[in-house]
């Protein structure tokens, strides 16, 4: 069950994004794997409530440390391009990273525009992966049609439980990256593959 103070920390986030402050989430918002989804979920919801006829850039900069403090991303954007990991140079990975995060935040800016307090469902803990991994479950609601279930894998660091992983009614999302970014790759490297993240912002923005 979600603490009483990561229930205040989503509450509290939530009503920043209501007065038009796009501030860091409080402390609390990620101290446990259903706090972090309970973060997530809220903000997304405070977002589109606060300004329902923002542009997707303006979306964009208020969900940005959101996104930033519920996702590892930058442990995403290596485990999706491990195989080639070892042999970037430091600049390479940085730019890759930060590629990764645009498409990340951007990617929740453009789809997540019209959610409300019944979008999304109960969030229940799975299972314990291994020591410092845990899985919970949720589900994203349709107008005529099935949920959308979707299991999240966190991982406990630093900065509390953040998402590496989302599994949408069955589909890795971090398997579809690792195969799409491995093909690009193959096709012309590192220069190539920041080229298609770079085009893949570029449409979600439109």
């Amino acid at each position: 069950m979600i603490s009483r103070r990561a229930l205040i920390a989503c509450a509290t986030f939530a009503a920043s994004l209501h007065a038009g402050v796009y501030a860091d989430p409080v402390d609390g918002a990620t101290d446990s794997p259903v706090a972090t989804i309970a973060t997530l979920q809220q903000g997304l919801i405070g977002a589109a409530r606060a300004r329902p006829n923002a542009t997707v850039e303006e979306r964009y900069r208020a969900l940005e440390p959101l996104i930033l403090a519920t996702h590892d991303l930058p442990y995403i954007a290596e485990f999706a391009l491990r195989r080639q990991w070892g042999a970037l140079r430091e600049d390479e990975r940085q730019r890759f990273v930060a590629a990764f995060e645009r498409l990340s935040v951007m990617t929740y800016a453009a789809r997540f525009a019209s959610v409300g307090p019944d979008t999304f469902r109960e969030v229940t803990p799975v299972a314990e992966s291994s020591p410092g991994r845990e899985r919970v479950s949720t589900a994203v609601a349709r107008t005529g049609a099935a949920d959308v279930s979707l299991e999240y894998l966190l991982e406990q660091g630093p900065q509390g439980w953040r998402i590496i992983n989302i599994v949408a009614d069955g589909v890795s999302d971090l398997a579809l990256k690792r195969a799409e970014y491995q093909r690009v790759f193959a096709s012309g490297g590192i220069e190539r593959l920041l080229a298609e993240l770079d085009e893949q912002v570029r449409r979600l923005r439109d």
